[in-house]
């Protein structure tokens, strides 16, 4: 990205903003896409219901990795609808795979009857094989609760997870884009490790909403 496009985010879709981005402009990309759950519970402002979610995902990290010098990581939950296309991303990217973590939430919701309760979430780490940390017993395995969720956006990612990528894998000065920011989760991680940022969020809302998480942390972190 350019310098004048850092710390910034765009109101508009990723694949949008992925046209105006050259190749190897980013050094990283992280970001957690709709779940694609067939109904509209998480979204106030977004309508999560027949989405191509196969395509989706695939365009997502064909153009991530076309953007970005180093790695991305993209949390997909494999849930009842989308598992098969879940499977065929792994099928699709086997050589692009560089490590799977799994996010496991101490307090995931109940599932209905006697169906398996959906407990944890995948994080891909797409790029060159030999991944490392910036720090010594990295596990790809992490435990945490699920987010306090304000009402018009019920899909935020706990922050203690966005902190975990961002310290453990991006260095101070280094750039991450975000297709997908949503409410800022990325960018509240990426300002507390001195990685710039970007990102792109469709509902000029959440972009509201954003904005003010982001600054609410700012001026908390300077005093």
């Amino acid at each position: 990205m350019e310098e004048s496009e850092v710390n910034m985010i765009y109101n508009e879709s990723c694949f949008e903003t992925f046209k105006k981005m050259k190749d190897k402009s980013i050094d990283f990309v992280f970001t957690s896409p709709p779940y694609n759950r067939n109904w509209n519970d998480k979204y106030t402002f977004f309508n999560d219901i027949n989405l191509d979610y196969f395509e989706m995902i695939d365009a997502l990290i064909s153009e991530s990795l076309r953007v970005s010098r180093k790695y991305v990581f993209i949390n997909i939950m494999k849930n009842y609808y989308n598992s098969e296309e879940v499977y065929r991303i792994f099928g699709k990217y086997y050589k692009e795979i560089a490590e799977v973590f799994v996010w496991e939430k101490s307090n995931p919701l109940p599932a209905s009857g006697f169906s398996i309760t959906n407990a944890f979430e995948y994080i891909i780490a797409f790029g060159e094989k030999g991944l490392k940390s910036n720090r010594t017993y990295t596990k790809n395995h992490l435990t945490t609760s699920v987010a306090r969720m304000p009402k018009e956006h019920k899909a935020v990612m706990n922050q203690s997870v966005a902190d975990y990528f961002v310290g453990n894998f991006m260095k101070k000065g280094e750039s991450c884009f975000d297709p997908f920011i949503g409410t800022g989760t990325t960018a509240i991680s990426c300002n507390k490790f001195g990685v710039s940022w970007s990102g792109s969020e469709i509902a000029k809302e959440y972009v509201e909403i954003a904005k003010k998480r982001i600054e609410e942390h700012l001026t908390t972190a300077s005093t």
